[in-house]
């Protein structure tokens, strides 16, 4: 079997289409119609790149993307988008509105864990307000969360 590519589609510079091993049989991915692969994707072994799907430039791919859907990263994750958007994507670069699930669970732990630090203080004045020795919150144990929040975007 051989690689496939469907009508209509996009590949911008530097896209591998690759097969994963020396076995008969399919080793290339399939492109369904309308595809755009971005810049430097890799799109790797016997899958099948669904109808209208796009994938992010420099993304490795080594699992089926499902027609219409986006998938960026390394290794390639599906992205949620609102529905009928396609304007905002680029062949080149992910745009810093994709709404990527990694930089979202991030964004998550640290707000937890400054929810989690606030109670922290809340029951350390209480059990001082007892009379308990607390010690003092050494400069380790504090981090800057509108840093972390910044450069994780």
């Amino acid at each position: 079997m051989k690689l496939e590519i469907g009508d209509d589609c996009t590949l911008y510079h530097g896209v591998t289409l690759g097969g994963t091993s020396w076995n008969k049989g399919k080793r290339h991915p399939t492109l369904g119609n309308g595809v755009v692969l971005g810049a430097g994707a890799k799109i790797l072994g016997p899958i099948t790149i669904g109808d209208r799907a796009r994938v992010g430039s420099n993304a490795v791919v080594v699992k089926d993307v499902p027609p219409g859907a986006t998938a960026i990263g390394i290794p390639a994750r599906i992205i949620a988008e609102q529905a009928g958007d396609r304007g905002g994507f680029s062949a080149y670069a992910v745009g810093s509105d994709m709404n990527d699930p990694i930089t979202k669970a991030i964004h998550e732990l640290i707000d937890h864990s400054v929810s989690t630090d606030q109670r922290l203080e809340q029951i350390l004045e209480q059990l001082k307000q007892l009379g308990a020795d607390c010690g003092k919150v050494g400069k380790r144990d504090e981090f800057d969360a509108n840093y972390l929040n910044k450069i994780v975007d």
